[in-house]
């Protein structure tokens, strides 16, 4: 738990607070901006580990060509507390604790000299206090700001896995990282659903858009019209939800797996609060996570044994496949209809049996081009399964080992599922109809 007298111990008298803002944080990362008639202000809204840089580098692109922007984040003005240095190498947590005043004091400072110097702006929001950042969109929209709101539509597995490889590619790099506090993280995931209904509710931005991990391209968006109504009723706060809570595709499903396998193994020797942390992960994405990209398990999840009764199964199943691509032959139509006719059957009654059997010679070949597509395809299941088979043989004793008690504590995510419920999904534009009445005024 934080010591608060340490807590207050660390924070800096005001005046030090702001004489480090003007001498050190405004000639470094505020100053140089252009000006503007009608600045544009964007908040990027995601809980940590939301995966916002892309958009924000895609944002950061259209404003730097239209006279430059501020970033406004206090993760990059904690750095200017005098005593950050040493909290870092101390415990990173603490030292999110201890400057987390005098970062927001930064923040709230920069803030303010954009908007007194009408600038362009990126701001980075995690929404753990809603109203503030309500307060906010409305205090720029009074400075004369164009106000975007780009909320990050990333499910809660994802975000936790985030903050935690994140965390562990900062150790890697330098020796040391900032983990961000669960219980943050959790507050940030509901409070970003709140803003979004208040968004709705209020008009609080001329556009709300949603945008999901590594894409450039939104999911929802809305615009504010001329009369300060939605140009299209208002769904962000639904569309949101729904973008939480759909099923994976197999793309993002691989690449979960794929990075809990990779943090599972980076924190083995770490202590048990670890894999306690990502066995809740794995625990929010059961009923999301999809099949690998080739339809089947994800085989790195799979024990020695399900993977060898797995490639079995596999091995029966293309046989079985292959033997239906090569079926008997059926009577030629020409032979029916020679035989009809001794037999004395009328014109039509031939007509009739010999577009028949064309039609099951037809059915017969579809059948079988159907078996043979359907042979291949689990043939290469097979091929992935005997790989992995064999990449398993050729490990060291200790490493097999190792990846057999991974794979152990991450069995329910190898377990069968039913499929997760269908999910509407959300458009990029909302269906033009009535527009909705702001809930507060600017």
């Amino acid at each position: 738990m934080t010591d608060l007298d340490e807590v207050e111990r660390y924070r800096l008298p005001e005046a030090e607070n702001r004489r480090i803002f003007h001498e050190g944080i405004v000639p470094d990362l505020l100053e140089g901006r252009s000006a503007q008639k009608t600045p544009t202000v964007v908040f990027l809204i995601g809980q940590p580990g939301a995966g916002k840089s892309r958009v924000t580098a895609m944002v950061a692109g259209v404003l730097n060509q239209h006279g430059g922007f501020v970033d406004v984040d206090s993760d990059l003005y904690k750095p200017y507390h005098p005593a950050y240095g040493a909290l870092m190498a101390k415990d990173d947590t603490l030292m999110a604790a201890y400057t987390r005043a005098d970062g927001r004091a930064w923040m709230a400072q920069a803030e303010e000299y954009v908007r007194s110097h009408k600038l362009h702006a990126i701001i980075q929001e995690t929404s753990q206090n809603a109203g503030a950042v309500e307060d906010k969109m409305l205090a720029y929209r009074r400075a004369g700001a164009r106000v975007e709101a780009l909320f990050m539509g990333v499910p809660q597995a994802m975000s936790n896995q985030g903050i935690v490889s994140r965390y562990f590619e900062q150790l890697a790099d330098r020796g040391q990282g900032r983990l961000t506090v669960q219980s943050n993280a959790d507050e940030s995931y509901r409070g970003i659903l709140a803003l979004a209904d208040s968004v709705d509710e209020g008009a609080l931005a001329n556009t709300a858009s949603i945008y999901r991990r590594g894409e450039s391209k939104p999911r929802y968006s809305n615009t504010v019209a001329a009369s300060g109504d939605w140009t299209s009723p208002p769904a962000l706060a639904d569309a949101l939800e729904a973008e939480r809570t759909r099923p994976w595709t197999a793309a993002e499903s691989e690449a979960f797996v794929a990075t809990q396998l990779r943090l599972r193994e980076a924190s083995r020797d770490m202590g048990p609060e670890w894999s306690e942390r990502l066995t809740r992960i794995e625990q929010q994405a059961m009923p999301l996570l999809g099949p690998a990209a080739d339809g089947g398990p994800h085989l790195g999840l799979l024990s020695d044994p399900q993977l060898a009764t797995w490639a079995e199964r596999l091995r029966n199943a293309e046989q079985a496949a292959h033997l239906q691509a090569q079926p008997a032959q059926p009577t030629p139509a020409d032979d029916i209809a020679r035989r009809l006719q001794e037999q004395g059957a009328s014109p039509e009654s031939i007509s009739r049996a010999q577009q028949t059997a064309a039609e099951d010679h037809q059915h017969a070949r579809r059948t079988a081009a159907l078996a043979g597509e359907q042979g291949d395809r689990i043939q290469r299941l097979g091929q992935r399964a005997a790989a992995e088979l064999q990449r398993r043989d050729q490990l060291p004793f200790a490493q097999r080992e190792q990846e057999a008690g991974i794979r152990h504590q991450m069995q329910p995510l190898a377990e069968p599922r039913p499929p997760a419920s269908p999910v509407p999904t959300p458009r990029i534009e909302p269906p033009k109809g009535q527009a909705q009445a702001r809930g507060r005024s600017l």
